[in-house]
């Protein structure tokens, strides 16, 4: 290897890293070939795609080391490539897939605004800003139909990636632990943190790495529950005393049951309009009421009535 190429952070904080096992099975078959299959991607210098690969080769030296330059005109465009190209990942954890997400419509809404640096950039006009509104809208619209979620669930993201990446600069090491799963945090946490002021980073943070310690006032809440339905006083309906009854992070979680909701719905829309027979043709047909049969199932083995909703559906649809 004769080439010294730089490691940028940034980019290298979109990359999920490998496990051990791949590092090491990519490693042998570096080895066994003698060459690298695919050159290290680089821009300006700075790897985008290869990383794993350039660091195996310090310690080969007598590998060559391939090279190929991305044409990118921008550094927006650059973590762009290196979102889009890591979401074509299989083995992505749910928290992975959701940081890139966020961090490519991020990128994307920055680099539909770029016009030169920012001692150039002339100052927007309000019709510039709202034309740049309504880029980011469809960017946002765009994602969502790539990844198969609501546009909100895009949002939210990019929301959670901001809040990950505050929290590694509050705490290094953090941002691995949470995008590979080993730390569970609430969304909202991360959310909250993106939004906050400093004065809220130390009890955020201090939340998010230790989130079950925030169960146990949900735990009272519920036991306070528990006791007041066993008396003579009527228990209030749950919509009624919400706000004080749940976590904070609840209307989160019931944003992210909608969005899963209208996510299946536009799926389905798509794979009916690509195709249409599974609409008309009685066996195809017979297939998919078996599949609806099992969410059905599955939805009333929760305890929810199905019948009510049912009829209030026919209900809206005679109107």
């Amino acid at each position: 290897m004769t080439q010294t190429l730089r490691i940028d952070p940034e980019f290298k904080a979109q990359i999920p890293p490998l496990t051990q096992e791949e590092r090491k099975q990519l490693e042998e078959n570096i080895l066994a070939e003698g060459e690298l299959l695919a050159p290290i991607l680089v821009w300006n210098g700075a790897i985008v795609d290869g990383h794993n690969r350039y660091e195996i080769l310090q310690s080969h030296p007598e590998i060559p080391c391939s090279v190929r330059n991305l044409e990118l005109e921008t550094r927006d465009e650059v973590l762009v490539w290196i979102c889009k190209h890591q979401l074509g990942r299989r083995n992505l954890t749910p928290e992975q897939k959701k940081f890139l997400m966020g961090k490519q419509y991020d990128a994307e809404k920055q680099a539909d605004g770029f016009h030169g640096n920012q001692h150039t950039r002339p100052v927007p006009s309000a019709d510039a800003q709202n034309e740049h509104q309504q880029t980011a809208e469809k960017t946002c619209e765009r994602i969502a139909r790539e990844n198969h979620i609501s546009a909100s669930a895009v949002r939210r993201a990019a929301l959670f990636a901001a809040g990950v990446d505050l929290a590694e600069e509050l705490c290094p090491g953090i941002r691995q632990r949470v995008l590979s799963g080993d730390l569970k945090a609430p969304d909202a946490l991360f959310e909250r943190l993106a939004k906050a002021g400093p004065e809220e980073y130390a009890v955020l943070l201090e939340q998010i790495k230790n989130p079950q310690s925030r169960s146990k006032p949900a735990a009272k809440q519920k036991l306070f529950q528990t006791e007041k339905s066993s008396s003579s006083e009527p228990m209030l309906a749950p919509h009624q005393g919400e706000s004080k009854l749940v976590p904070e992070e609840a209307s989160s979680l019931y944003s992210q049951l909608a969005d899963a909701s209208t996510a299946m719905q536009e799926r389905w829309s798509t794979i009916f309009k690509q195709m249409p027979t599974l609409l008309t043709d009685s066996k195809q047909r017979k297939a998919i009421q078996a599949i609806l049969e099992k969410h059905l199932a599955y939805l009333a083995s929760l305890g929810f009535d199905l019948s009510s909703v049912m009829t209030e559906s026919k209900g809206e649809q005679s109107a």
